[in-house]
């Protein structure tokens, strides 16, 4: 009877770290929607603002491919910025998962 307590303890035990996993994972996933989101919605507008100034082009309309630049340069500077960041952070996490796995390994 002991025996099978101790394979119901370490399947628990398995079953635990694997949900904590996914639960990692799910999360992970949804920082990543979220950011893709956003840089997404910057394109589209940094789109509808470039398609918007871009209607007509007239002799005088300095002024407005000068916003329009401006604007898309903004847009896609904040969309790399996202992206640099996110690179960052998993790179953060992936050293940090190393780490803990080099940790368990040892201890084992």
């Amino acid at each position: 009877m002991s025996q099978n307590k101790e394979k119901r303890e370490e399947l628990e035990s398995q079953a635990a770290e694997i949900q904590e996993k996914l639960t990692e994972t799910v999360t992970e996933y949804k920082k990543v929607g979220n950011q893709m989101l956003i840089a997404g919605g910057i394109v589209a507008g940094a789109y509808l603002l470039y398609s918007t100034f871009s209607g007509s082009k007239k002799k005088g309309s300095i002024v407005g491919d000068a916003i329009k630049s401006y604007a898309l340069a903004l847009a896609l500077s904040y969309a790399k910025d996202l992206l640099v960041d996110y690179l960052a952070s998993l790179e953060q996490e992936t050293e940090s998962a190393a780490s803990v796995e080099e940790t368990s390994s040892e201890k084992a």
